[in-house]
């Protein structure tokens, strides 16, 4: 496979953020709780990862959140986190996320993301099986992410079989169909 479309791949896949969030308690007096901008800053970026680091752990010392809100802005922090490259720091807030709320799939995904980083890939394909499993493995996501991992340690077979999963739950994703495609 191709070094550079893989690395777009992996780029592309390797930090999806959370879907968005219930209604969340605490409101700024703008209108705009600091969970709600970490999870904006998690899911489109921003020109501070400072500014959006600072708003996330905000959110989390000082807001009342249920605990799914508090699991979810953990793993937004996470996500920005290993955007910046601190895999190690995301790690640990997706771990904080996952002890709050064990079943949270994106953060097995992101946490697997982090360790595929760090090519700790004995822990990234336990936390995508594991994602696999609260999902019922009606995740597409997943299977890409695992197929990704399986290419960087070379088992393309293995690759092959979870981006033809993937493909099988997102019959409509281009991203699934290219990776699936540059195998050939």
């Amino acid at each position: 496979m191709n070094r550079r479309l893989l690395c777009r791949v992996l780029c592309c896949a390797l930090f999806l953020p959370l879907t968005p969030t219930a209604a969340l308690a605490a409101q700024t007096v703008m209108g705009v709780s600091a969970a709600q901008l970490c999870y904006d800053y998690a899911t489109h970026g921003t020109n501070s990862a400072r500014r959006a680091l600072e708003t996330c752990t905000r959110a989390i010392n000082d807001e009342s959140l249920t605990s799914r809100d508090l699991a979810a802005t953990y793993s937004n922090r996470g996500i920005i986190q290993a955007a910046r490259g601190r895999f190690e720091l995301a790690i640990e807030d997706y771990d904080r996320s996952l002890n709050i709320n064990p079943t949270l799939v994106h953060a097995m995904i992101n946490r697997g993301n982090a360790h595929t980083r760090l090519r700790q890939f004995k822990q990234a394909l336990d936390d995508y099986d594991l994602a696999g499993f609260y999902s019922e493995g009606r995740n597409g996501l997943v299977f890409y992410n695992r197929a990704m991992l399986f290419l960087q340690m070379g088992r393309i077979e293995n690759a092959r079989a979870d981006l033809l999963r993937a493909l099988e739950l997102q019959p409509d994703s281009l991203r699934y169909r290219e990776a699936l495609a540059s195998l050939k």
